[in-house]
């Protein structure tokens, strides 16, 4: 009779990869003992492992643009189940570099639009905290704030309202986010900072029609408290 496979534990995936590390190391420099004898044992093995390791963070890069491009072939394309097959490849494997942050980004979107919320809410969490590009952090606060907000979580909604405020790339971005954040303000029973915000921004935008019917939205609702 045949014995159940063993599971393969999750500590134990990770010796696999640092065993396959080391040999690889080892590997490396095996191939540049001449180098290493130039230069002197100690320097020698310390620049030897710096220049692998420069190499393998180059590799990873390229592997994970590639991954990301191939993703978004497939978006373009709507083939949307290939494409998060493709995007959680790409966070699994390379999740700490540019692309694999961006990466989920694009795969919380996804989950956003099929209204998986419990799913999106951490990868937006993902980019929000590591990510780099202005846009994208500003999208990923507000898409989390807006998210919080349907659980009735003001304080979650506010906290990452206020980054979205931050990360805002336009100073009309930033009045616009902030006039968000007073509605959260005045929804959480804070008229006060929700007040003085719509002071601050009709003082700087008094000509703006846009921004001053947001205003007197906000007014409108104010009254109504």
């Amino acid at each position: 009779m045949l014995k159940p496979k063993r599971k393969i534990t999750r500590d134990e995936i990770k010796k696999d990869s640092f065993v396959e590390s080391v040999f690889m190391i080892r590997s490396y420099i095996n191939d540049n003992l001449r180098l290493l004898g130039r230069i002197g044992g100690g320097i020698g093995l310390l620049i030897i492992i710096m220049i692998f390791l420069s190499q393998s963070f180059q590799n990873n890069r390229q592997e994970a643009e590639y991954l990301l491009t191939k993703s978004t072939l497939y978006l373009d394309n709507g083939d949307l189940q290939n494409a998060k097959i493709q995007l959680q490849e790409l966070i699994d494997e390379y999740g700490s570099t540019e692309s694999g942050k961006i990466g989920a980004f694009y795969l919380a979107q996804l989950y956003l639009s099929d209204n998986n919320y419990e799913s999106a809410i951490p990868l937006f969490e993902t980019y929000a905290k590591k990510g780099s590009n202005p846009f994208l952090l500003t999208s990923s606060n507000e898409a989390l704030s807006n998210l919080y907000l349907e659980k009735d979580d003001f304080n979650n909604a506010i906290k990452y309202q206020l980054k979205a405020v931050e990360h805002s790339d336009t100073k009309k971005l930033e009045a616009i986010n902030n006039l968000k954040l007073s509605e959260l303000y005045l929804k959480n029973n804070d008229v006060e900072k929700s007040t003085k915000i719509l002071n601050d921004i009709r003082n700087n935008y008094a000509d703006d029609v846009e921004i001053m019917e947001k205003i007197e939205y906000i007014y409108g609702l104010m009254m109504k408290k």
